[in-house]
């Protein structure tokens, strides 16, 4: 019963499904209770619908944020899927969907009067904080994993795999011009002003976590060179570096295996490594940054 549950919890779908329900309910919750609350804008296709939103708002017309969110996400659901890979469409899909029910629920809750933030309201220095923080972390749950909570995300990621341009840069451009039609809209500078720290502690927030595509150094150490390589090889489409070396504690002859692949490979090194040699000894390095040819995977 211990090793099922440990095998499920190390398992690398299971992990992204959770992390993508769990981010996705934390981001949903900061949406409607405080970003709401504090008249704030979120970023992506979230403060577009937002912004739609308040103008149809000015003429009498009511209508949940939900329905937008998922109606905008359809096509980039599309481009997902096509350009960055079915899996992470997939997941994305499944955030957005979530969001659609949760929010449209959250906010019945809210017009009955329920807001566990309600007594923040005249705060609005201190949600914006709370915002950014909440939001960033629900949202870099969600990409840590592999997934996405729709939207933007879902260009900023095939911006990042394909071009190379960070997440978090891309992600900040989009949701600055959110800002800027959401003070012209709203009419507020003070609101502009606390929507612009809510979304620097975001960007902040979400770069710490947001990992996906950061490079990671995997070593090797291993008896069965030969064994190692042609699995790595067949597995992997990574360069790898290949030397030998005498252990000090057993004076045993072996061999380093080192390859550098996006964070989100390491798991799937280790699987491999580990049916080739149970006794191997694996070590992960993180990796600021790299020149020359390297191919960035998809999230498969």
């Amino acid at each position: 019963m211990v090793d099922t549950i440990n095998n499920l919890l190390n398992n690398r779908n299971f992990k992204a499904i959770f992390g993508t329900i769990v981010g996705t309910v934390i981001y949903c919750m900061t949406i409607v209770w405080i970003l709401d609350l504090g008249e704030f804008y979120a970023g992506g296709v979230t403060g577009v619908s937002q912004l739609i939103i308040n103008i149809l708002a000015k003429f009498n017309i009511k209508l949940s944020i939900s329905y937008l969110i998922f109606l905008f996400n359809v096509p980039l659901f599309i481009i997902g899927w096509k350009m960055v890979s079915r899996r992470f469409a997939y997941l994305s899909l499944t955030s957005v969907i979530l969001q659609v029910i949760i929010i449209f629920v959250l906010e019945v809750f809210v017009e009955k009067g329920f807001n566990p933030f309600e007594p923040l309201k005249d705060d609005r220095l201190l949600l914006s904080i709370l915002g950014g923080l909440l939001t960033g972390f629900g949202l870099g749950i969600i990409l840590r994993y592999g997934s996405s909570s729709g939207g933007m995300d879902i260009l900023s990621q095939y911006v990042d795999l394909k071009h190379r341009v960070p997440f978090a840069n891309f992600s900040l451009i989009v949701d600055f011009f959110i800002i800027c039609f959401g003070g012209v809209v709203g009419g507020s500078i003070n609101i502009a002003i606390y929507t612009i720290i809510r979304l620097l502690v975001h960007i902040i927030v979400i770069d710490k976590i947001h990992t996906v595509y950061r490079f990671m150094k995997v070593t090797i150490y291993t008896t069965k060179k030969d064994e190692m390589r042609n699995a790595l090889i067949s597995t992997f489409n990574h360069g790898i570096t290949i030397y030998k070396v005498i252990g000090g504690y057993t004076n045993q002859e072996k061999w380093v295996l080192e390859s550098i692949c996006s964070r989100y490979e390491t798991e799937d090194y280790r699987r491999v490594a580990l049916e080739i040699d149970e006794q191997a000894f694996i070590t992960y390095s993180s990796i600021s940054g790299i020149e020359g040819f390297f191919n960035r995977n998809v999230i498969t």
